[in-house]
């Protein structure tokens, strides 16, 4: 029967954890030289990561895009000034941004926290090409909801 070994089992994690894809490390001086190419030769990162593959130096071309361009400077050497589809989405406080004077719901009087009955809400809702609006009221006590569409 054999006997449990943690440094054979460290080995064998160590190994399988290599295998595995995704979460790689790049190696520094491949990186540095594929921004070398991008600056001075104004290649694509495709022909980047092609050129370097021939020199057994493997990156891939969306490693290049995602680890690039963090200062902004490599935009203006790039074809497709490192544009592609996959944008990273920013989260936003709020989306809405124009309504003029408006105030927060963190602002309204200590009376109006729900518990009586007869605090309103109102809201409307405009659809796609301000072509369409649904005014809303709210009682919110007993949650009682009027929708109403709006001419």
């Amino acid at each position: 029967m054999g006997r449990y070994s943690w440094r054979m089992a460290q080995e064998n994690a160590d190994i399988r954890k290599e295998r595995m894809p995704g979460n790689r490390k790049i190696d520094s001086s491949i990186l540095k030289e594929a921004l070398r190419l991008l600056k001075a030769e104004d290649w694509s990162p495709g022909q980047t990561s092609s050129y370097l593959s021939l020199k057994s130096m493997y990156i891939s071309y969306e490693t290049i895009y995602k680890r690039s361009d963090k200062s902004g400077e490599l935009r203006s050497h790039c074809r497709h000034k490192l544009k592609y589809r996959r944008h990273v989405k920013v989260i936003r406080k709020t989306k809405v941004r124009n309504i003029p004077d408006r105030t927060s719901i963190r602002d309204r009087p200590t009376e109006a926290d729900g518990r009586r009955f007869g605090n309103w809400e109102m809201d409307l809702i405009i659809g796609k090409g301000r072509k369409s609006a649904i005014l809303t009221l709210c009682e919110r006590s007993k949650n009682y909801l009027l929708m109403a569409r709006l001419p």
